[in-house]
């Protein structure tokens, strides 16, 4: 090995690999000199022949290093990106969190499945991926600059909620035992824009828009409450962005609006309307009444959800023959109801009734039209109590005025409220102003669902139904206790990476299901994203904001039966890489490991986290530091991997660190860094040795 790299042996005589050269130079240039290093293997005896060797071939100045332990100095010299030609340096690189380009132009080397490590044809595929990280610091300030401020939660404050809208009273009076409660016109958009800076809440119906203007009024606002099943009158994608968490009341209207379609039906069959207005105006006009029998007439449903479902329950009763098309129910609801599943076509063209039950969506928009009208049977009934936009007014009035259409009875309407209408004032066609959904019942029932939830979500617990987050399949206390520990390992990754990483990675083992791990992801991404833009990021927009500013986050679930206390490992990959594994036993979390330590106990509270080199008088010179600055010790744990090897110290202390004697600690002998942070302490009722049985159950889980 000396002779190999002798002044005059043959590692001299090597040539620059094509456009070698011209890559480190890139480098620098993107990065500066003083980010970009050559890591060797050889040994120092080496240096002189190596660095004459560079000189000779025109390689710019760089730092050069001489280590056989090349990961463990990639480390500690803060290195997020190596590039190896030796799949045995690339694993090395991987294992020690560094993310790693394997040159391999033939692609030979077998290294799928390890994410950390990229396979390239050459230096300008690498270029290409460092340019853009590079590139991502003016986006991230951009991104930055269009989200609210963080917030200072002040638990003695009761919570802003603005009712735009008329709710329930009960309703009402819910939302007022836990907040105060303004009311406002939601269509007096001046008004509303007043009260909405100092909102942590906006509770609407139908009429208030809530648009990106309205959102972005609100800098504090953390939900948007529609007491109704649709969310068309509210911007989901700009609420997500921004944050706020958005809920309905699915299905708790149903009945109300299943019934509500009834009778328009029943109303248009019978006559009732013109019978009624006849006969108080002294006219006996029997002879001219025509109604006709709902039964053995074929009823068509476009939409078999919550309504399209009662609905159809409701005419089967009337011994009608009811067909539905529904692309998203599976067949067995069909079965079980009842009803046959046809295709939308053979829908139009085989009901004596076509009735409307879906949201508004692209695909749904118009989707009676004036292409579609002339499909239906001649002298059929066509009924929307959906949205507005589902049926377009205009064709379906020409059609009615034409004959063609027998009649009509529509509830909803493109804008609301609506004044004007081509529907209005035609004799064969019944409007109501959307009181599909409000009976005394159903308002109550929305009202209660809304105002609880609402609550809860301001509480910061997880609720059923969030129109942008994921459903969860855990109690919502259950849940809560996972999440608040998944934010505090976000939150440890942040401070233990300073500066935003290229990339995000939950790996969960156990038995865990997906929706769980993408709330315990949202919680880690909402405080890490928090604390490295400096604004307020929730698990709502917390995915979107990662992707906007370029992290790659991924998310794997490995399902394996052996493992009795699933584990959630957050690691982050940049300028330096981290991990942080999280423990839950289904009923309490805590972290258990911190870049490959073990914990005897759980993280909580205020922390001091130094790594350092294995070595006597360490552990005695912090604490020293510590009390010179009067800050107590609650505890002490440490890690090691070997003796005299890299180790890990974590100190629980009483009283907050001042940042003197935090910069008096880093520049400490063997100490190769310091930081603190202040994690939630455990909830009252958590039970400390079970907490420290996670610990140990997670570390022989890991094989610790």
């Amino acid at each position: 090995r000396e002779w190999v790299y002798s002044p005059d042996g043959p590692a001299s005589q090597l040539e620059p690999a094509p456009g070698a050269r011209e890559f480190l130079q890139r480098l620098i240039g993107l990065f500066g000199e003083g980010n970009a290093l050559i890591l060797t293997a050889r040994p120092e005896t080496a240096a002189a022949m190596t660095l004459a060797w560079l000189k000779r071939h025109g390689f710019p100045v760089c730092n050069v290093l001489f280590a056989d332990e090349k990961m463990l100095v990639a480390r500690r010299q803060g290195c997020s990106f190596a590039i190896e030609d030796s799949e045995r340096h690339a694993r090395n690189y991987a294992a020690g969190g560094v993310e790693c380009f394997l040159i391999d132009p033939g692609n030979t080397m077998e290294v799928s499945g390890d994410d950390l490590i990229h396979q390239v044809g050459g230096f300008p595929e690498i270029l290409e991926t460092l340019t853009r990280v590079r590139d991502r610091s003016p986006q991230r300030r951009s991104v930055a600059a269009t989200l609210p401020p963080i917030l200072n939660r002040n638990e003695s404050v009761r919570p802003l909620v603005v009712v735009s809208d008329n709710i329930h009273s009960g309703a009402r009076a819910d939302l007022a035992v836990d907040a105060e409660v303004i009311d406002v016109d939601g269509t007096d958009i001046p008004a509303l824009l007043r009260v909405l800076p100092e909102a942590d809440a906006l509770v609407v119906r139908s009429e208030t828009q809530v648009t990106a203007e309205i959102l972005a009024a609100a800098p504090k606002l953390k939900v948007v409450a529609r007491a109704g099943a649709g969310i068309d009158n509210i911007d989901l994608d700009a609420a997500t962005r921004a944050g706020v968490l958005v809920l309905n009341a699915p299905g708790a209207n149903a009945v109300s609006a299943g019934e509500h379609t009834i009778s328009l039906l029943l109303a248009i069959t019978r006559q009732l309307i013109h019978a009624n207005e006849s006969t108080h105006a002294g006219r006996w006009e029997r002879k001219k009444m025509k109604p006709v029998d709902l039964k053995g007439r074929t009823v068509g449903i476009v939409g078999l959800g919550r309504v399209g479902s009662i609905v159809a329950t409701r005419l089967k009763a009337f011994e009608m023959h009811v067909i539905a098309h529904d692309p998203f129910i599976d067949p067995s609801r069909f079965d079980a109801l009842g009803v046959e599943s046809v295709e939308l076509d053979h829908l139009f063209s085989a009901s004596d009734v076509v009735t409307f039950h879906v949201p508004s969506t692209d695909q749904t928009h118009h989707l009676l039209n004036q292409e579609s009208i002339v499909r239906l049977k001649p002298g059929a009934i066509v009924l929307n109590v959906a949205r507005g936009e589902v049926v377009d007014e205009h064709a379906l009035a020409a059609a009615i005025r034409s004959g063609y259409i027998g009649a009509a009875g529509v509830d909803v309407f493109p804008a609301e409220p609506t004044r004007e209408s081509p529907l209005f004032g035609l004799a064969n066609v019944i409007v109501t102003p959307h009181i599909g959904g409000s009976s005394e019942e159903a308002l109550e029932a929305v009202g209660r669902v809304i105002s609880t939830t609402t609550i809860a979500a301001l509480r910061g617990e997880t609720v059923p139904n969030a129109a942008n987050l994921p459903p969860a399949s855990l109690e919502a206390p259950t849940l809560r206790r996972l999440t608040t520990v998944a934010g505090a390992a976000g939150k440890l990754l942040a401070v233990l990476s300073p500066t935003v990483p290229d990339a995000i990675r939950l790996t969960v083992r156990g038995q865990v299901a997906h929706d769980i791990a993408e709330h315990a992801l949202g919680a880690a991404l909402g405080e890490a994203l928090q604390r490295w833009l400096g604004r307020r990021v929730t698990p709502v927009n917390s995915n979107v904001v990662a992707g906007d500013i370029g992290i790659n986050i991924s998310i794997t679930v490995v399902s394996d039966d052996d493992i009795a206390i699933p584990q959630f490992e957050f690691a982050s990959r940049g300028e330096s890489s981290h991990t942080v594994i999280v423990a839950w036993d289904r009923n309490n979390a805590g972290i258990t490991e911190v870049d490959r330590f073990s914990l005897e106990r759980p993280l909580a509270g205020h922390v001091l986290i130094t790594h350092h080199t294995d070595q006597p008088g360490v552990i005695g010179r912090v604490a020293t530091i510590l009390g010179r600055y009067n800050v107590n010790v609650a505890g002490m744990q440490v890690g090691r991997h070997a003796p005299r090897a890299e180790a890990m110290m974590v100190t629980s202390v009483d009283d907050d660190i001042p940042d003197e004697a935090l910069e008096e600690i880093r520049s400490a002998q063997a100490v190769k860094d310091a930081v603190v942070v202040s994690l939630p302490p455990f909830e009252a009722e958590a039970d400390p040795i079970a907490l420290s049985a996670i610990a140990a159950a997670s570390a022989i889980a890991s094989g610790k």
